[in-house]
């Protein structure tokens, strides 16, 4: 009986004295995974709220890039304080294991949307200085998709709309408009604490800026895939 408690607390002793190191280096690191991953989601989240309506066309993306054009106030310091329209592109580096974002004051108007059978005049799109910054690092894992709700059929008005089934994509192209909502992964982990695993983050992100609703089969033959 005696062996038994003593081995009870020797366990106990042992996983507070592990979780005080594990603390204690997270400490010492200056990195902490879930902060890291919050963080991130939280700008991201600012910015895709404050996508302008007017550039709606030029937002293009894949996988693990998105290119934005918002209202928002820089990150840049030295260029002051005060909400400016601004060209913002996320980026993640698989190499080096971090997730980039630049940003580019807009200093023109930007083009308007082309006629269906020409693509947009990217060169009319006139940016200022560029600042670079990473915005998360120690990333394993990053995914964007690109949700998409079908408009309801009509019906009786009377009647309560049907819920659609969204359609979820993994590249942006111009052109499109805005989808409904935007759908982000980050995985952070400390390269030294190995056996803490990695974190992961996943947020569905609505767009409030105005967009189309279009209906399932405009929407298929927009995105070029089959039911």
């Amino acid at each position: 009986m005696a062996t038994m408690l003593l081995a009870i607390v020797m366990t106990a002793v042992y996983t507070l004295f592990n979780s005080v190191i594990i603390s204690w280096r997270v400490a010492e690191s200056g990195f902490d995974v879930h902060q890291e991953a919050r963080n991130f989601l939280t700008l991201f989240t600012r910015e895709c709220g404050n996508i302008t309506a007017r550039a709606a066309h030029l937002v293009e993306g894949k996988d693990d890039t998105l290119t934005l054009f918002v209202v928002s106030e820089p990150l840049n310091l030295e260029e002051g304080e005060g909400r400016r329209l601004m060209r913002v592109e996320y980026a993640y580096n698989r190499t080096k294991g971090v997730v980039e974002r630049e940003e580019a004051f807009i200093e023109a108007p930007l083009p308007n949307f082309p006629p269906q059978d020409q693509p947009v005049n990217r060169s009319r799109i006139k940016t200022g200085r560029k600042f670079e910054a990473d915005v998360a690092v120690n990333v394993t894992d990053f995914e964007i998709r690109y949700i998409w709700i079908p408009a309801p059929p009509e019906r009786d008005p009377k009647l309560p709309p049907e819920p659609q089934e969204p359609v979820i994509v993994e590249r942006h192209e111009e052109k499109w408009g805005l989808p409904q909502a935007i759908e982000v992964t980050i995985e952070t982990a400390d390269p030294e604490m190995e056996e803490e695993g990695p974190y992961i983050l996943r947020a569905r992100i609505p767009i409030r800026t105005a967009n189309q609703r279009r209906s399932r089969e405009d929407l298929m033959k927009m995105l070029g895939t089959a039911e």
